[in-house]
């Protein structure tokens, strides 16, 4: 107009007037299409290697961390079998004996430990009756009470980190059993994977055919063991329970 060329202005995308000739236009509008449609493969690439690293990196955490839990939780059942047991015999009158189904062990007559739907467990209380009644045999018998504690994946009886010379702490024996049990029967020499609450809440000792140890029997430890950690959860003679793990960077066990 008046004589004077104007450049043609182009408007852009993104409203930003532009001189450009129409080969610069195509171009422009070429690399704003592929930026719209999404990322390009080198950089969907670089994101999933970046996801693959970190992956590796906090998969081993993530993996003890599960299994730590699991161990604990394993320990923690020993322990409210054991405080159950005290509890129920003391509040019932009852005897109490409390089962671990260590290397496939069962009730003092080997019948295996199930809870109330059939399904293997590790820990059995059993409500045996009153001291002399006639089915206080140690053994479970149909109708009789039995609280079952459910097992925990990727936990095991027995020591894996611990030297088989250092047992828990509060443990009478001077070495870890390989089987993950350390009571005793009340000849003090058989092995067992029982002990029983009397109605004072007292734990003594017993053997298959359900004599009990005098005062005092019923101490003991269980050992439970997962890939990282060790436990050990011990019974006092007069019934209190505690719980050790093995610490592997100082050698010892720690409460």
């Amino acid at each position: 107009m008046g004589g004077l060329r104007r450049t043609r202005r182009l408007r852009s995308l993104e409203g930003v007037e532009l001189n450009m000739n129409p080969e610069n236009r195509h171009r422009a509008l070429a690399t704003r299409r592929r930026r719209q449609d999404g990322f390009s493969l080198l950089e969907i690439a670089i994101v999933l290697v970046l996801i693959g690293v970190m992956t590796a990196i906090a998969a081993p955490n993530v993996t003890r961390t599960l299994e730590s839990g699991r161990g604990k939780a394993a320990a923690k059942s020993v322990v409210n079998a054991f405080n159950y047991a005290r509890a129920q015999a003391i509040r019932s009158g009852n005897n109490q004996v409390v089962f671990f189904a260590v290397g496939g062990a069962g009730d003092a007559a080997g019948n295996t430990l199930t809870s109330e739907d059939g399904t293997a467990v590790p820990i059995l209380v059993l409500d045996d009756g009153r001291p002399g009644s006639a089915n206080q045999d140690c053994n479970v018998d149909a109708g009789e009470g039995i609280v079952a504690f459910a097992a925990q994946e990727g936990v095991g009886w027995g020591a894996n980190s611990p030297p088989n010379n250092a047992p828990a702490p509060d443990d009478e024996l001077l070495t870890i059993p390989a089987a993950g049990s350390s009571f005793r029967a009340p000849d003090r020499a058989t092995r067992v994977t029982w002990v029983l609450f009397r109605p004072d809440g007292i734990p003594v000792a017993i053997d298959a055919a359900c004599n009990t140890g005098r005062l005092g029997s019923g101490s003991g430890t269980i050992y439970l063991w997962t890939t990282n950690r060790d436990f050990a959860i011990t019974l006092s003679p007069l019934g209190a329970a505690r719980v050790h793990t093995w610490d592997r960077s100082a050698g010892a066990w720690t409460s």
